[in-house]
């Protein structure tokens, strides 16, 4: 595969921004830039005419006086967003300066090895088509130490030459190009020395990653370049902003790929215990910290994740913050490490949170991650490889031996169960192969500024057949050969990489990201290509669910801000009141758009739906029979369950060196002591019947008749935050059991007409078997339920609607809104020419299991228990299915209803 040159408008205006600085030039020829064995870049034009032409150049690009940043130096930035082609950019401009003004030495500076080996790879790819295109063959090579004529041939030629050079190459007094005494110097110069001679334009690729240092300045002074050229989406020092395309232009325009941001976290997240260090107050005798927890808002009645006060050694979390989840953390050590530099805190049970990171439970977060990860690439490649389209999945992970350790390469593990599950739900609960797993994954562990593999480095070069595929041939990997689709990467990866495949980014960090926002999802922002190396594009046309190039982001809990951090990187880069873009939420947001739905119209069709109407439009109400007794006595069952950690009581001494400075008082040790807790047994009997409604004396009968009042005095708050869940549980399981529906004699008035609606988007096109022509959904199962119910070949299906939201089924826990009615048909066995029609009412949830906790909520669950009394009350054949995950299920359900009547 070799990728096709285009010439898109924004990468020629911004070589031709560069271009227009030397406007009015002399061209370089071998008389005026040539030297005794020195061919050189020269330039007529004085500072002044430079500086004109600069701001003509800003004027025609319409770039802000606030971002220009115009300085009276040889220096310009060239603004383009992650993605757009900024590697091809700046080497054609170097063929278009030596095309027109025969300016021929050109060093790249790059920050990284693997940001060097990308400028190599873009020239390879490329090289053929810029030379019919140019009709110029340069000498584009990585400057080696060990290879001293081609830096030769670089200072003598009048060629077009292109150097691409690391810092590390160059900025010590060590380095080979700084040596005075070598027997193949230039000229009996220093390499340095001589090379600075041809005046090279450099071309900074990231020049924020390090070549703003005062060190780094000096040293490429050293190189009398004729002018330094700045490519970055994100610079962190600005001089002459030639051109800018900034993240929102290059959204409009349609240059990089759509975002989605799938949030992944738990409606309980409190229960994930998860800890923050917020701020340390230091002091060489006592440190003190603020942590952010989950504490107990007394007002409201619930936890919040917020910030403690000061926190010293032996405090409790528990007895700080209200809640009892924290019984377990108790602080034992603050201090700042020498090795990461970071501030430690430890707690009595083993755990330990570190500055900038999150204690929580990160290997569920990770699953959920993963799991989404790959449902979301099963989805891409389904759609993408029938375009002749590969998809790759990055993930970026924080430690390799999370991937790699032989003892327990947890990430690893997880994607590798969570990949065989999510397989299984595409291809028909069928299994992958062991080698089908491990094949699909690829990893690239970069080196550290020391220029090591982070963690093992033999661990990589063992695999690198896979290394060099990911880092040195990007075509492979994006065709249908490489069996590669999920990429694992230390997150040193975050700059110098990119592949315009990527359609999924996660980041399983234990601790926040260190990389820019912008920088990390621009690893997939460009626009993908197919088997032939060509860009596909997206037209303005095309409807947003069926665009190619969306880009899905599954941030890790790090995330929680990523919105808000993106749009705060964006004004400090770009000024505040600039068009943002907006990442897209799975969620959609609302259009002001009108849209009609029609009533189908034909007479046969809508009898059926009428029959069908009768059926389910009666009215009931319910009472509910409490059995008092089975109330107590499943209460008492539940709360004798019941176990608290022991009540403990620390005692701690202090010696007080200065009365008027008591924050210098010395520790002088601590003991801890199991104790009982004052307690008063009206407490509970008040808490227990004000929160669950329960008379007095229903309260006192539990209460006598639990068996672990023990665990009760351990710790009061605990037990009765338990006890009180713990009878709400029973209660809503007795309310289900205890109802009875009776039909009211009333109905649901059915409006047989058309209606229009506001701001609608959430619909889909039913205009085969639905009641009207379009159908509302809620999510994405509700919509895929009602376009395989509609498909014309399903011929099963006689009509079917989604429900009015105005059609309620009231339950003692809130009214109840089921989701689909459908009608089959089916041929009755005894009368061969005759049909019998069907009706079931369907609730579609994330599972088909009543007593899946995790998909569904109690009260979900207690409200489809009502329901299901409630179809029973109506004393005709109305068939309620819950919870129907999709429409097979519902088909393989109501067929065995049917068959179980004795009709087919």
């Amino acid at each position: 595969m070799k990728f096709k040159l285009e010439n898109p408008q924004h990468q020629m205006t911004a070589i031709q921004s560069v271009v227009g600085i030397f406007r009015g030039m002399e061209r370089n020829t071998f008389d005026n830039a040539h030297n005794e064995d020195i061919h050189m870049n020269v330039c007529s034009l004085s500072n002044q005419q430079i500086h004109d032409n600069i701001q003509s150049i800003v004027l025609e690009n319409g770039v802000s006086e606030t971002q220009t940043f115009l300085v009276n130096e040889n220096d310009a930035c060239i603004e383009m967003e992650t993605g757009t082609g900024k590697t091809l950019t700046y080497l054609q401009t170097a063929y278009e300066l030596f095309k027109q003004y025969g300016l021929s030495k050109f060093i790249v500076l790059v920050p990284s090895v693997p940001i060097r080996q990308g400028v190599i790879d873009t020239f390879e790819n490329f090289k053929e088509q810029l030379s019919d295109k140019y009709d110029i063959t340069p000498n584009v090579f990585v400057y080696d130490s060990s290879k001293i004529s081609l830096l030769h041939d670089f200072i003598t030629s009048d060629n077009l030459q292109i150097m691409v050079l690391t810092m590390a190459s160059f900025n010590s007094e060590n380095n080979i190009l700084n040596q005075v005494d070598r027997e193949d110097m230039f000229n009996n110069l220093p390499h340095l020395e001589s090379l600075a001679q041809t005046h090279p334009i450099i071309l900074m690729d990231e020049p924020q990653e390090g070549m703003d240092t005062e060190n780094s300045k000096q040293w490429i002074a050293k190189l009398l370049p004729l002018f330094k050229l700045r490519y970055s989406a994100t610079h962190a020092i600005k001089k002459n902003v030639l051109y800018q395309l900034n993240p929102a232009e290059s959204y409009r325009l349609g240059l990089v790929k759509k975002l989605e941001v799938l949030t992944v976290s738990e409606s309980n997240d409190e229960a994930t215990l998860k800890l923050e260090i917020s701020q340390v107050q230091p002091s060489s005798t006592q440190v003190k910290v603020k942590i952010k927890l989950w504490k107990l808002n007394k007002s409201k009645g619930r936890f919040e994740f917020k910030e403690s006060g000061l926190l010293k050694k032996d405090d409790n979390l528990a007895d700080k913050s209200g809640n009892e989840s924290y019984r377990d953390y108790t602080i034992s050590r603050i201090y700042k490490s020498m090795t990461d530099r970071k501030w430690h805190v430890v707690f009595t049970n083993g755990s330990e949170i570190i500055e900038g990171s999150s204690s929580s439970n990160k290997e569920q977060v990770w699953a959920l991650q993963l799991e989404w990860l790959i449902r979301r690439h099963f989805e891409n490649k389904n759609r993408l490889r029938p375009h002749g389209i590969k998809n790759l999945s990055l993930i970026f992970i924080d430690r390799v031996a999370n991937y790699m350790s032989p003892e327990r390469p947890i990430i690893k593990q997880l994607f590798e169960q969570k990949y065989r599950q999510v397989y299984a739900e595409f291809n028909d609960g069928k299994q992958p192969a062991d080698s089908d797993v491990l094949a699909t994954q690829g990893f690239y562990f970069a080196k550290t500024t020391q220029g090591e593999y982070t963690d093992k480095e033999d661990a990589c070069r063992k695999n690198k057949e896979i290394f060099d595929e990911i880092l040195h041939n990007k075509q492979r990997l994006l065709s249908f050969e490489s069996p590669i689709e999920f990429i694992f990467s230390h997150s040193a990866l975050g700059v110098g990489w990119d592949n315009p495949n990527v359609f999924g980014i996660a980041t399983l960090n234990e601790s926040y990201s260190e990389n820019k926002k912008r920088q990390e999802i621009g690893r997939g922002l460009r626009i993908c290509v197919n088997q032939s190396g060509e860009r596909v594009y997206d037209n303005d046309e095309t409807p947003e669910e069926e665009q190619i190039n969306q880009l899905t982001i599954v941030p890790n809990e790090t995330y929680e801000t990523f919105a808000r951090s993106y749009q705060q990187e964006y004004e400090e880069q770009f000024g505040v009141g600039t068009n943002i873009p907006k990442p897209k939420h799975t969620h959609k947001g609302i259009r002001l758009n009108r849209v009609t739905f029609k009533l189908k119209k034909d007479e046969t069709f809508m009898r059926v739906f009428r029959r069908f109407w009768d059926v389910v439009a009666r009215k009931t109400t319910y009472r509910i029979h409490m059995d008092e007794d089975e109330l107590i006595r499943r209460s008492i069952e539940s709360l004798n369950e019941i176990r608290i950690n022991d009540y403990i009581l620390e005692v701690q001494s202090m010696r007080i060196t200065d009365i008027s400075n008591l924050n210098n008082a010395e520790y002088y040790g601590s003991e801890s002591y199991t104790g009982r807790a004052r307690f008063n047994p009206h407490d509970l009997v008040e808490e227990i019947s004000e929160k669950t409604g329960l008379c007095y004396t229903s309260v006192l009968k539990i209460i006598a008749g639990i068996s672990n009042k023990d665990q009760y005095i351990k710790n009061p708050p605990v037990f009765m935050e338990q006890a009180v869940f713990k009878i709400r549980q029973v209660q809503l399981d007795e309310l289900v059991r205890c109802i009875e529906y009776t039909p009211t004699g009333n109905i649901y008035e059915f409006k047989f007409e058309d209606f229009s609606k506001d701001g609608c988007e959430d619909w889909i096109a039913t205009p085969n078997h639905g009641v009207w022509d379009k159908t509302l959904y809620d999510s994405s199962l509700e919509k895929e339920f009602a376009r395989e119910a509609d498909k014309i070949t399903n011929s099963e299906v006689l009509c079917f609607l989604k429900f009015p939201s105005w059609y309620k089924i009231p339950t003692p826990i809130g009214n109840y809104e089921p989701d689909f009615g459908v009608v089959l048909h089916k041929r009755l066995l005894s009368s061969p020419h005759e049909d019998k029609e069907y009706y079931f009412v369907v609730e579609i949830k994330g599972t088909d299991d009543i007593n899946d906790t995790r998909a569904l909520t109690p009260h979900e669950i207690g409200r489809i228990k009502c329901a299901v009394k409630h179809f029973k009350s109506l004393g005709i054949e109305a068939y309620y299915k819950a919870p129907i995950k999709e429409y097979e299920t519902f088909k393989a359900q109501a067929n065995q209803t049917i068959n179980n009547n004795g009709n087919i």
